[in-house]
C-alpha cells in the first residue's frame, strides 16, 4: 500500500488531501514518524526518523497520532479482497502481502490485467492506492513494488538473463538480508551494485561469506525458490514503544509491556506461529540499546504466557530510567506440544484470544478488551514492528 497510515488519513479528512501528513508521535514529544504522505517525503521526512526532526523540516505539516485500530480494520479489507483474487496469500505486515496467482488466468486473465484489476478493488472499495510487482518469485516482486509508487504496477521479466539484467543497474542494498552494515562491507570490497555482485562466483561468497554467501549469488540473479505462504523467513515477530520522555515509572512500563505483548501475540496468530523464546529490550536515555530473553515452558502466541515471562524480565531490570522498551517472541514455529495437560490449558487461552481477534477485526479494538487495559488509550502506544 502507498503511504498506508497517512493515507488513510487524508481519505477519511478530506482537507488533508494535498498536504504534508505525517503520523507518529506529536513534536515536542519523543517518538519517531510511522509514516508520511508523498506531500510530505518532498521534505525529506521518512519512516523512523525523530519527529522533532520531522517537525524542523516541515513545521507547517499535519502531525496526527496514529490510530492502530482504524488501520488494522482497513488492512484486515484489504486482505479480504486479496483472497478473492487468490487462495495463498501471505500477510507480512499491516500493509503488504505476497499472492500467488498461479493457475488463476482463466479467472482473471494475464498478470497485467489481475494486477489492475486488483488495484481497482482497492481503489473504488477503500478510497486508496496501492503499488503493485508482477514477478516470478517474491523477491522479485517486492523489488518491484517500490517501483513507480504511488499506483504504479510493474512487471518483472519472466526470462533468467533478462532477470539478471534487470537486476545488474540496482544498489547493491536492493538485495534482501543486505543492511546497512552489510552494504557497507560489500561497498569497502568495491561491490556497490547487483551487476558487480554477479560478477562474483559462488566458490568466492561462499568462501567469503558462508550460507549468506549462497544467497546473494541466487538473489543477485533473481533467484528465490520459497512459496508464497512460508513464514519460515519470519524469525521474530516485536514491538517497541518509545516514550514521550525517560520514563522512571516502574507501573507505566508495566501497562506499555502488556499493551505491546497483547499486538506481538496477535500478530503471532495471524501468521499461524508460535514462539519458543520471549525477549524483552530497552533503550537506556543514553540511547544504548540491550535485551534480556527467557525460553517459554511451551512454544505459544497466547498473550497471557507472553506477558507473565515478558514481565518476569521487566521484573529483574535495575535500569532507572527507560527511553524505550520493546517485547517480541522469536524461534517460531507451529510444533504441537506434548504436555497435554498445559496444552488443554493453553488452547482454551487460545480458542478465547482468537475469538477477541475476530471481534476486534470486525469492529475495532475499542468494542473489547482486557480489564488491564481499562484507561488505557492503545493508539498513543507506539507499536513499531521490527
Amino acid at each position: 500500500m502507498d503511504a498506508f497510515f497517512a493515507s488513510i488519513e487524508q481519505r477519511d479528512n478530506p482537507q488533508y488531501m494535498g498536504k504534508p501528513v505525517i503520523v507518529g508521535a506529536r513534536p515536542g514529544n519523543r517518538g519517531v514518524v510511522s509514516t508520511s504522505s508523498y506531500e510530505a517525503r518532498r521534505f525529506g521526512i521518512h519512516s523512523a526518523m525523530p519527529i522533532n526532526e520531522a517537525y524542523r523540516r516541515c513545521p507547517d505539516g499535519i502531525f496526527v497520532t496514529p490510530r492502530m485500530h482504524v488501520y488494522e480494520s482497513v488492512s484486515k479489507a484489504i486482505m479480504n479482497i486479496f483472497e478473492q483474487f487468490s487462495p495463498r496469500v501471505e500477510q507480512v505486515s499491516v500493509d503488504e502481502a505476497f499472492l500467488d496467482m498461479s493457475g488463476t488466468d482463466r479467472l482473471f486473465g494475464s498478470p497485467l490485467d489481475a494486477a489492475k484489476a486488483i488495484s481497482e478493488r482497492i481503489r473504488s472499495e477503500q478510497k486508496l492506492t496501492g503499488s503493485i510487482g508482477v514477478a516470478p518469485n517474491k523477491f522479485l516482486a517486492k523489488i518491484a513494488s517500490d517501483f513507480n509508487k504511488p499506483n504504479g504496477i510493474t512487471i518483472v521479466p519472466s526470462e533468467p538473463q533478462q532477470i539478471i539484467e534487470w537486476l545488474a543497474p540496482m544498489k547493491v542494498g536492493k538485495i534482501w538480508g543486505v543492511g546497512v552494515k552489510s552494504t557497507e562491507v560489500l561497498q569497502r570490497m568495491g561491490i556497490c551494485t547487483v551487476g558487480d555482485l554477479q560478477n562474483l562466483s559462488l566458490e568466492y561468497l561462499n568462501d567469503r561469506f558462508g550460507k549468506q554467501g549462497i544467497s546473494l549469488y541466487n538473489l543477485c540473479r533473481g533467484i528465490d525458490e520459497r512459496p508464497v505462504g512460508e513464514y519460515d523467513s519470519i524469525k521474530s515477530i516485536s514491538r517497541e514503544h518509545t516514550f514521550n520522555a525517560d520514563s522512571r515509572d516502574r507501573n507505566e512500563w508495566r501497562d506499555v509491556l502488556f499493551l505491546l505483548v497483547q499486538d506481538v501475540s496477535r500478530r503471532a496468530r495471524r501468521y499461524g506461529v508460535k514462539g519458543h523464546t520471549v525477549f524483552l529490550t530497552w533503550r537506556r536515555p543514553d540511547f544504548s540499546r540491550h535485551s534480556r530473553r527467557k525460553s517459554l515452558p511451551q512454544s505459544s502466541n497466547t498473550a497471557k504466557l507472553i506477558f507473565d515471562n515478558a514481565l518476569q524480565l521487566l521484573e529483574e531490570l535495575k535500569e532507572p530510567s527507560l527511553r524505550l522498551l520493546g517485547v517480541g517472541v522469536t524461534g517460531l514455529d507451529d510444533a504441537e506440544q506434548t504436555d497435554l495437560f498445559a496444552q488443554k490449558t493453553i488452547e482454551s487461552i487460545e480458542a478465547t484470544e482468537a475469538a477477541v481477534d475476530r471481534i476486534v477485526a470486525r469492529f475495532g479494538n475499542k468494542v473489547i478488551g482486557k480489564g488491564r487495559e481499562v484507561g488505557k488509550d492503545r493508539d498513543h502506544i507506539d507499536t513499531s514492528e521490527h
